[in-house]
């Protein structure tokens, strides 16, 4: 198969994937607001795996909620003496388990954080073009440089839309914070994908022009080996507490 086919083909896979959970969202919103961003964010990139990790983490996720069949229940009977109300809204405002297995929880972790990386990865070399620079005498230096610097303020405001509605906080300490706690895993999704970029620049084709389709998808491809190199990061982070985990 022709490769500019072979890409553009990938490119509108990723892009139906998109579409096809923005449908699913706007229907049924997630319960973390910023989640409704980064689910069709990844699907741009990751396609059909995206999808099937929606429809199986982010939609259909394993929730310990209270097991309460309303239609069994006779409510003029309840009273309060029965009933601690009190107790039952402290244990609803408690962080509910999401997720059966810990590698799922991860899974949401990275694309969490991937999302910011993504649209940085998208948004920076569109901008590069209008403000080009050299890192080392290599423009392709200077542009991943730039990608690293939008990456790292997208990826810490999404996980400030995480973070601040469970601390009740709010203002630039808490996106600090934030930067903090995400830094690790954003450069750990940069690494990954500056690697495979590498090799397909300096080894593989050259340098194409963000105007192919052969770029975005190397960019797509990029991403997966962003998402392999933040994974265990993002399992470590979780393990040592540093994140507090999806």
């Amino acid at each position: 198969m022709n490769f500019t086919l072979l890409s553009t083909f990938f490119i509108l896979l990723g892009i139906f994937c998109a579409l096809l959970i923005t449908i699913d969202i706007l229907r049924h919103p997630q319960q973390m607001a910023v989640m409704n961003f980064v689910w069709p964010i990844n699907a741009l990139w990751a396609g059909p795996l995206c999808v099937w990790a929606y429809f199986t983490l982010g939609k259909h996720r394993k929730m310990d909620m209270p097991d309460m069949n309303m239609k069994s229940m006779d409510m003029k009977s309840m009273t309060m003496e029965s009933m601690d109300m009190g107790k039952m809204k402290m244990d609803m405002d408690k962080p509910k388990k999401k997720y059966s297995s810990y590698w799922q929880g991860i899974i949401v972790d990275t694309l969490h954080c991937g999302a910011g990386c993504t649209l940085a990865d998208l948004i920076g070399p569109v901008l590069f073009t209008f403000i080009p620079f050299t890192l080392f005498n290599q423009l392709t230096f200077g542009e991943w440089l730039l990608d690293f610097f939008i990456a790292l303020i997208i990826g810490a405001t999404f996980q400030y839309a995480a973070i601040a509605p469970m601390l009740k906080e709010k203002g630039i300490k808490t996106w600090l914070k934030a930067l903090k706690i995400d830094f690790l895993s954003l450069t750990a999704w940069q690494v990954g994908m500056y690697g495979w970029m590498a090799i397909v620049i300096f080894v593989l084709f050259g340098k194409f022009s963000i105007q192919t389709p052969e770029f975005w998808f190397m960019m797509q491809i990029a991403m997966c080996f962003g998402f392999i190199t933040a994974y265990p990061m993002n399992w470590c982070l979780v393990k040592m507490g540093i994140k507090s985990g999806m």
